[in-house]
């Protein structure tokens, strides 16, 4: 179910429908290479929760765009909203949903950069008092379903064989796959600091200025319908995870009365 494309009387109905749990794809507007479209992370991802919530049953929350992106500032198109804008604003999408009659909100991401701030957002929720449980989730992270598909290491990188695959198979109309950009390998003006343990946000833009991270290995559309649906078949179990147990909620509640009153007892 998307929200959006409901009207209110059947939005009402079908909060309890689907045990009230909406998921919320989170994107980015950003560069990735000269051949894909610059909302491919978002337009992918909610594609994902769709066919997803069609196998089991949960809200689909309209694509959320706005994505940690500060890297790619330097190249056209990119939409990066403030650091110290973007957590409240999330939050008060959460919120909302919640208002709504949600007690299960699932962050489903679909773009790497947002991985280390989803985790500090999901981990400022213990400081706050909220009606409605969060979750954060990658489906395509890690996923050896969607690997046995790629011939490339790590899917080809940004821009690479994984994803101009998945939007060949999308919206084929809309890649420019004869235009791979040329400059995809890493510069490695980095590695000195990596190797020795130090970390430091340039890093990307050290390795790929050009924000392309891809190569020249062959992408089909048959792949990218096969490595959509292992991040469907992976997100459909995150989703009955997250609607089957109640763990999560209750330890959450229990986490906030006992932060009033902290004590040295324990279960």
């Amino acid at each position: 179910m998307n929200w959006e494309l409901l009207t209110s009387p059947e939005f009402e109905k079908a909060v309890k429908k689907c045990g009230r749990v909406c998921l919320l794809p989170f994107g980015v507007v950003e560069k990735h290479g000269d051949h894909l479209p610059l909302g491919m992370d978002a337009i992918a991802i909610h594609e994902v929760a769709t066919k997803a919530a069609e196998r089991e049953t949960a809200m689909v929350f309209p694509s959320f765009y706005l994505g940690q992106i500060c890297e790619a500032r330097h190249v056209p198109g990119t939409i990066a909203l403030r650091p110290d804008l973007l957590a409240p604003v999330l939050e008060n999408m959460c919120d909302e949903i919640g208002r709504n009659g949600f007690t299960k909100v699932l962050i489903v991401n679909g773009h790497g950069g947002n991985i280390d701030f989803l985790k500090f957002f999901s981990m400022t929720m213990l400081g706050r008092d909220k009606e409605y449980m969060l979750y954060v989730c990658q489906p395509w992270c890690d996923n050896k379903e969607a690997s046995a598909h790629l011939e490339s290491p790590s899917g080809g990188g940004h821009g690479g064989e994984a994803e101009t695959s998945v939007m060949m198979h999308l919206c084929p109309e809309i890649v420019k796959y004869r235009t791979y950009g040329k400059y995809g390998k890493a510069l490695g003006r980095f590695d000195r600091f990596r190797k020795e343990g130090v970390e430091s946000g340039i890093w990307w833009y050290a390795d790929y200025p050009g924000h392309f991270a891809g190569d020249q290995t062959p992408c089909t559309a048959q792949k990218g319908k096969k490595i959509q649906q292992a991040h469907v078949n992976t997100l459909v179990r995150q989703i009955r995870v997250v609607k089957k147990d109640d763990a999560p909620a209750r330890l959450y509640r229990e986490f906030l009365k006992r932060a009033k009153k902290p004590a040295n007892r324990f279960p």
